[in-house]
């Protein structure tokens, strides 16, 4: 999809979260199946099929894509309707799911509450502000989230929304934890008994275990998949980000994601309602 270099950016995208990620895919994709009306059915069924095999090749630890593909080529098969219609369709239930979660989340923080926070998920964000919306205060903290630092990002962020912000370093975390009445975090994919998550999201469950803090991890059901990944052999990122140089007898590695149990701490809220598996 050379004529598209969003596209492009999105497949190099090492810093956005899930949701944000199909959000943006779902634009592209809207975009090109409009201008390209003209094509067969069956033309459009193999851009697709491109598509996703891209996104998937880039991003092979989130959920939502193959979600997404399988819903439209199903919806694409059995009915009429144009694929910027089923990408709407989508949208729309996505967003209200969302919407779901934050709610039930942003209630979950009370006035003087201290929460912890770990990466930048989108959904985790967006019920951070919903709780200062709803004239709750609070202080968020968080760690830097290295090697990206997306949670640097996410400080800067909340700041302009007027929410406190303790920023750590990553090897502060249990620092960061000690007064803190509830943890959230965000997932790229979860199952009946575990979650994927930026690496570093076990220690935090570890830490709110030893703490007795509650931590929840806020999503939308199109992130659900029956069972966990199985080929982590391209969670390796570039290794620069951890060495610039390349020095002999050195090896860097510099993995993202890891999956993490459900248990102990752990909660999970989908489409706004709580679960424990």
């Amino acid at each position: 999809m050379k004529h598209y270099p969003e596209f492009e950016t999105l497949l190099l995208e090492q810093e956005a979260g899930a949701t944000t990620l199909l959000l943006k895919f779902l634009n592209i994709l809207n975009r090109f199946f409009t201008e390209n009306s003209e094509l067969s059915r069956q033309e459009q069924r193999e851009k697709l099929q491109i598509f996703y095999e891209k996104v998937i090749e880039a991003h092979p630890l989130m959920a939502i894509f193959p979600n997404l593909y399988k819903y439209i080529m199903e919806a694409f098969q059995k009915e009429e309707k144009s694929i910027p219609e089923i990408i709407e369709i989508f949208r729309e239930g996505l967003n209200a799911n969302i919407d779901k979660t934050v709610e039930r989340a942003a209630s979950l923080i009370k006035n003087d509450f201290s929460v912890f926070s770990f990466s930048h998920s989108s959904i985790v964000r967006k019920s951070l502000v919903q709780a200062v919306q709803n004239h709750v205060v609070f202080t968020l903290y968080t760690t830097e989230c290295r090697p990206v630092n997306e949670a640097v990002n996410l400080a800067k962020f909340l700041a302009r929304y007027n929410i406190k912000v303790v920023l750590y370093t990553d090897a502060a975390m249990e620092r960061a934890l000690d007064s803190c009445n509830l943890a959230f975090v965000g997932t790229d994919w979860y199952w009946d008994s575990g979650f994927v998550n930026k690496i570093g999201t076990g220690l935090v469950a570890d830490l709110c275990q030893k703490k007795n803090i509650p931590l929840y991890v806020l999503t939308d059901s199109s992130k659900e998949m029956p069972n966990p990944p199985d080929d982590w052999s391209k969670d390796n990122h570039p290794s620069s980000l951890i060495l610039a140089e390349i020095i002999p007898n050195i090896t860097v590695k510099n993995p993202y994601f890891e999956a993490i149990p459900f248990g102990g701490p752990v909660r999970i809220i989908v489409n706004g309602t709580l679960k424990r598996f």
